[in-house]
C-alpha cells in the first residue's frame, strides 16, 4: 500500500496525538508528557489549534499527515513545518503555555526554551523554514515517509533560495545529516539525550 502525504485537517487530531505518542517514546518524551488523559486531550487541543490557524491562514504553520494509500486513510506519520518568517513575526504569536497537570513542567520549560534560545541564536531575522515536529509511526519506519515529509519543506526552501533550520532528537538526527543539514549547536535537557541544532543551506549546499 503505498504511503501519502496530505495537509491534515482538525478531525485529525486524535490519530495525530497517537502517533506523536508511538513516535516520541524516549525517556525525555515520556517524562514531559505521559500517556494520560489529560495530556492526550492537550495534544489533541493543540494539534486541533494548529490546524485551524493554519487553514484560516492566521499563522504560517503546516501540519501535514502521512497515510496509509488514500488521504482518509489511517494517520502514521505527521510534520509541522513553519514558513519563512522575520523573527518579529515569530514572536507575536508566542503565548505562555500550559502545560497539562501530568506533564513534568519543569523538563518542558527547559526542553523547549532551550531549543527557543538556540533557533533565535542561530538564525535571528533570516527568512527560513522550520521544521518544528516531525514523527512516524515504528510500524512504519524505514519506507521514506520521513523523507517524504521533510523533503515538502526542503523542496520549497531550495525553490526560494533560503535555508532550514531544526532541532534534532537523537533518533532524527541521522536523516537529517543525509539530506545536508549540519550540526550548530546542542544541548542536553536530560541525562544521556543530546537535541541537536541543525541548519542546512539551499539546496544543501
Amino acid at each position: 500500500m503505498s504511503l501519502e502525504v496530505h495537509p491534515a485537517s482538525p478531525t485529525d487530531a486524535p490519530e495525530l496525538t497517537q502517533v506523536f505518542y508511538a513516535s516520541f517514546r524516549s525517556d525525555l518524551d515520556t517524562t514531559m508528557f505521559p500517556n494520560t488523559p489529560d495530556v492526550t486531550q492537550w495534544w489533541e487541543k493543540y494539534f486541533s489549534a494548529v490546524i485551524t490557524g493554519s487553514i484560516a491562514g492566521e499563522t504560517n504553520d503546516v501540519l501535514l499527515k502521512g497515510t496509509e494509500g488514500s488521504e482518509n486513510g489511517g494517520t502514521v506519520a505527521f510534520a509541522k513545518w513553519k514558513r519563512p518568517v522575520s523573527a518579529a513575526d515569530r514572536g507575536q504569536h508566542q503565548e505562555k503555555i500550559v502545560w497539562p497537570a501530568s506533564s513534568d513542567k519543569e523538563l518542558c520549560d527547559r526542553f523547549f526554551h532551550g531549543m527557543e534560545v538556540r533557533h533565535e541564536k542561530w538564525m535571528g531575522d533570516r527568512p527560513h523554514y522550520y521544521l518544528d515536529m516531525l514523527g512516524v509511526h515504528p510500524s512504519q519506519e524505514g519506507k521514506g515517509l520521513g523523507s517524504k515529509l521533510l523533503r515538502w519543506g526542503l523542496t520549497r526552501a531550495d525553490a526560494e533560495g533560503v535555508e532550514v533550520y531544526l532541532s534534532a532528537s537523537p533518533a532524527g538526527r541521522p536523516l537529517y545529516l543525509k539530506y545536508g543539514f549540519r550540526e550548530v549547536d546542542s544541548f542536553e535537557p536530560y541525562p544521556d539525550y543530546v537535541q541537536v541544532a541543525m541548519i542546512r543551506s539551499p539546496n544543501g549546499q
